[in-house]
């Protein structure tokens, strides 16, 4: 699942809304077959980008440098609701005002990850 540039690895990590909104400790693996901990921040947004230093992959010529290891982070939308988790979202929408009418966003934006 890991994709090389260089001495950089990359790779998408699928986190729950709830972990994205409300923050969390995530446990990722790494190319030593390690698990690396992230600190999900609160409000972490779809596409947010995280670079774990030194995770990636070792230099040859300097075997204790290594680059880095970059984490997309993939917010899944669940696709199955109870009925309880239904009222629960229904409720968090109206509290928080739902916009139905979004202004669009430039596609330049999203590609420099603005």
């Amino acid at each position: 699942y890991f994709e090389r540039d260089g001495n950089d690895l990359y790779c998408a990590i699928p986190i729950t809304f709830t972990q994205a909104a409300l923050g969390s400790e995530i446990s990722v693996p790494s190319i030593d077959e390690k698990r690396v901990k992230v600190k999900i921040p609160a409000g972490t947004q779809n596409g947010k980008i995280f670079r774990l230093k030194g995770e990636g992959v070792p230099y040859i010529h300097k075997p204790d440098v290594r680059g880095d290891m970059y984490l997309r982070i993939q917010v899944a939308v669940p696709t199955k609701l109870s009925s309880k988790e239904r009222a629960l979202l229904k409720s968090f929408a109206d509290l928080n005002g739902e916009n139905q009418s979004p202004q669009p966003i430039r596609l330049s934006e999203l590609r420099m990850g603005k």
